[in-house]
């Protein structure tokens, strides 16, 4: 574990000693197991060179750069684990991937059920050789029900979930939220939560379990909202833009251009009358809080459009750090629109070290997530950069699997090992 930005001081993790074996690959599966070894997990992952994680191939990356070990997504997602590449197709790549079964605590997948099948590892064929294994399967739409092999990524969950038919303005079709929002927060969060679980209960009982997490279910739980208006006789929840039931002015209005942000934002939230006062006041209008089209929330939910109108030919003509630091002091709910770059350099962030600047052989020097959370005993913080692949396939062959150098060397000439 990392007690700094740089990864200089060791503190063991909360999860010394845990033994995950990770079989994922692309978002959600990944983002779950970094979690892991970001608490100290001894974190194995097994990759082929026939069938490479897509994420590998995938940008951003470094212009003009090739290979499998310079995504920027892919690495972000990887950190602190280790890369042994296996065909686990081949009938002694299934033997040694059996091998690592028996070695680890934790096993977890987000492969469909049928290449779960197809590689020989479900939960009766892992559990009959580790019948301790806590062994998390989280295919896109769970391991049953007539959907269940149905493959899909972060943007198909959003649709299926329901979550753009939410995103967008009024009258106009679902405009997305234009990331796969699933794959980042909902889904290896729950999964997550769901091994920790699972581990307490191994450490009380002895026990292993199978998880089986559809990241559908996980994602319909991030409409709570609009599925209980809907159950609650409030009909369909409908795109309404950046506008909520329960706060006006609630948009995000753009204000006068600067010379290195000439498209700048700022987003502005009043659930109070007392905060749509303030801001009445900072706008050098405050008799906008005496008209009658403003005065309750009621109001001003009726008379949106000539309110956006009023708040927008205001911030059209002000400079967003001024107007942002007014607002604030005033105890207006509000924010710039940050671009990525502004969030890499946000003093908030820098102050708290969120992001974690590690040492790559190949992709260089790069900014890495934090873990979203600080612990004062155990620190959970990325301290390795993420893996070539294959990296570590000698080591673990040998010092895991008991291989001798001659036997690596033979796998490899196979084409069992790469």
């Amino acid at each position: 574990m990392t007690n700094g930005t740089d990864g200089n001081s060791q503190t063991p993790g909360v999860l010394d000693g845990v033994k995950v074996l990770d079989l994922t690959w692309f978002g959600a599966g990944p983002i779950c197991t970094r979690t892991l070894a970001g608490m100290g997990a001894n974190l194995v992952r097994v990759e082929t060179e026939k069938r490479p994680d897509g994420l590998r191939v995938a940008p951003p990356r470094p212009v003009g750069a090739e290979g499998l070990n310079l995504s920027g997504y892919y690495n972000n997602f990887n950190s602190d684990k280790k890369s042994i590449t296996i065909d686990l197709t081949m009938e002694r790549g299934h033997e040694l991937g059996m091998e690592l079964v028996k070695w680890a605590d934790i096993m977890m997948t987000n492969f469909t059920p049928r290449a779960i099948r197809q590689i020989g590892m479900t939960w009766d064929q892992v559990r009959e050789v580790n019948p301790g294994i806590i062994a998390v399967y989280q295919p896109m739409q769970g391991m049953t029900g007539p959907h269940s092999e149905f493959g899909g990524f972060g943007s198909i969950l959003s649709t299926v979930a329901g979550v753009n038919y939410l995103s967008g303005a009024e009258g106009n079709p679902p405009a997305g939220v234009g990331t796969n929002y699933p794959d980042y927060v909902v889904n290896p969060i729950h999964g997550v939560t769901a091994i920790l679980a699972a581990l307490f209960h191994k450490r009380r009982t002895g026990e292993g379990q199978m998880i089986d997490m559809s990241q559908l279910e996980s994602s319909v739980a991030a409409t709570a909202g609009p599925m209980f208006a809907t159950v609650n006789g409030g009909g369909e929840y409908l795109r309404a833009g950046n506008h909520v039931p329960y706060a006006a002015p609630h948009a995000a209005y753009q204000v006068k251009d600067g010379a290195e942000r000439p498209d700048r934002w700022l987003a502005i939230g009043c659930i109070e009358d007392e905060q749509w006062r303030a801001l009445a006041s900072v706008c050098g209008h405050a008799e906008w809080a005496d008209d009658a089209r403003f005065a309750s929330l009621a109001d001003r939910k009726a008379n949106e459009e000539a309110l956006d109108e009023l708040i927008a030919a205001w911030a059209a003509a002000a400079d967003g750090d001024a107007a942002l630091a007014a607002l604030q002091a005033a105890g207006v709910p509000a924010g710039l629109v940050l671009s990525a770059s502004e969030v890499l350099a946000d003093e908030q962030l820098v102050e708290r070290e969120y992001f974690r600047y590690l040492d790559h052989s190949e992709a260089g020097r790069r900014a890495y997530d934090g873990s979203g959370f600080k612990m004062s005993v155990t620190p959970c913080e990325p301290q390795r950069a993420a893996p070539l692949l294959g990296e570590h396939t000698f080591e673990i062959a040998t010092e895991i699997l008991g291989l001798s150098s001659d036997e690596v060397g033979g796998l490899m000439a196979e084409q069992v090992l790469y």
